[in-house]
């Protein structure tokens, strides 16, 4: 792992856990090896480690933070770190609600790091329609912008059996069992690689990693 291709006979699958096959040609785009999204990202910052790679929205005093390739994969990794720690469980999913960040990026690549399922989650989404993304992808962790999406969360939080932490990435939590974007890292840092490398080699690039859901599909639940 990760560029693995995993054992199945399936061509379709309908499972958040399942496999399907890869049908690779001699010949056209089919006969580009496949590779994982933590393979590219990895080779990337191997290879191009100083060039810019993520820039912030302009904070109140205008200033933009910048991420080059290596120091995107490197806070990937202890993100990813502190998600295994916080219990992220594989094939279950960290929801993110938020506008495009830095911090929404980061976390929806080390939660496929760490095995899980990003699911980036409509930020007009009421509660009810967050209670049915966080529920259907078993979310063992929340990943929230601000006090407004927070707030959303801590009304259906009881309603969600998978649920182990919440982090709000931007300002100051409100409830003191909300964990800061500086926590999240403080909690990465302190870990070892050695529980992610494990992980990553069960990884198969024919497995799930992202899921999206429409409007549609939760409001015809």
């Amino acid at each position: 792992g990760p560029d693995q291709i995993l054992f199945t006979d399936a061509d379709i699958t309908c499972n958040a856990d399942g496999r399907v096959r890869i049908k690779l040609d001699n010949n056209g785009s089919n006969s580009y090896q496949p590779e994982s999204i933590p393979g590219v990202l990895t080779r990337t910052a191997k290879l191009y480690p100083d060039h810019i790679a993520l820039v912030s929205r302009p904070d109140v005093n205008g200033k933009r933070t910048t991420y080059t390739f290596q120091e995107y994969e490197s806070t990937v990794r202890i993100v990813a770190k502190a998600f295994l720690k916080l219990g992220l469980e594989k094939y279950h999913s960290v929801c993110i609600i938020g506008f495009n960040s830095p911090e929404w990026f980061i976390t929806e690549l080390a939660t496929i790091y760490a095995g899980g399922i990003a699911v980036g989650v409509y930020t007009t989404n009421s509660p009810e329609a967050c209670q049915y993304c966080a529920e259907h992808s078993r979310a063992n962790i929340i990943v929230v912008e601000d006090e407004k999406q927070l707030r959303k969360i801590l009304q259906i939080k009881h309603n969600l059996p998978y649920l182990k932490a919440i982090i709000q990435y931007d300002g100051i939590p409100i409830e003191k069992d909300i964990l800061s974007w500086d926590d999240l890292l403080d909690i990465g840092k302190k870990e070892s690689e050695d529980k992610l490398l494990s992980v990553l080699k069960t990884i198969g690039i024919n497995e799930c990693c992202v899921l999206v859901y429409t409007v549609g599909s939760i409001y015809s639940s």
